[in-house]
């Protein structure tokens, strides 16, 4: 017998729940201070719901870290697909998303979470291994050491600007400075 009270159990809406809840207090909290309880709360789960979906908290932050990775990665081939040159598209979307993007340039959410995959080596092969297949995919356009070089100019002035966030139109400057010499192997 059916009980008309009974919850509808959506799986995939609860787990979505339950990493956006974790991505809201990781970026509100940091992760070091995120806590499974908190997380549960938030989401209008049990700690053991959590634990369902989750097997502990260092599998929430992988899951929680691919899925802004997922989201990183679409919008890198949004704005691939924006841009009519061929030379340098994944570099410059690279900048465009890092230094200035609303939802994952330096003061973003994805920014707050990137720092954990820099001081933890597990979820920093997230990342590696994320750029190589990139890499590797754009390599007809965007192998050139030049390119090379202004991703990493790019991720340099990420860190610093994330350190001290008063100078955004000097970063702006040197974002478009990036741009512009991604265009034309020299």
């Amino acid at each position: 017998m059916n009980n008309a009270y009974q919850r509808k159990k959506e799986p995939e809406l609860v787990r979505q729940r339950i990493l956006d809840s974790a991505i809201q207090l990781a970026t509100e909290k940091g992760v070091a201070s995120m806590s499974i309880q908190a997380v549960a709360d938030m989401a209008g789960v049990t700690k053991g719901g959590v634990f369902h979906h989750f097997a502990n908290k260092h599998l929430l932050i992988e899951n929680m870290l691919q899925y802004i990775l997922m989201q990183f990665d679409q919008e890198v081939d949004h704005q691939i697909t924006q841009d009519s040159q061929p030379y340098g598209c994944f570099t410059r979307a690279y900048i465009e998303l890092t230094l200035t993007n609303e939802a994952f340039g330096v003061h973003s959410l994805w920014a707050s979470l990137s720092m954990i995959m820099v001081t933890e080596k597990s979820f920093s092969d997230l990342w590696n291994n994320w750029l190589a297949q990139r890499l590797q995919r754009h390599e007809a356009t965007d192998s050139d050491i030049q390119l090379k070089i202004l991703r990493y100019a790019a991720d340099g002035a990420w860190f610093i600007e994330s350190l001290d966030p008063k100078k955004m139109d000097d970063l702006l400057i040197l974002k478009e400075e990036l741009i512009q010499r991604s265009y034309s192997p020299t």
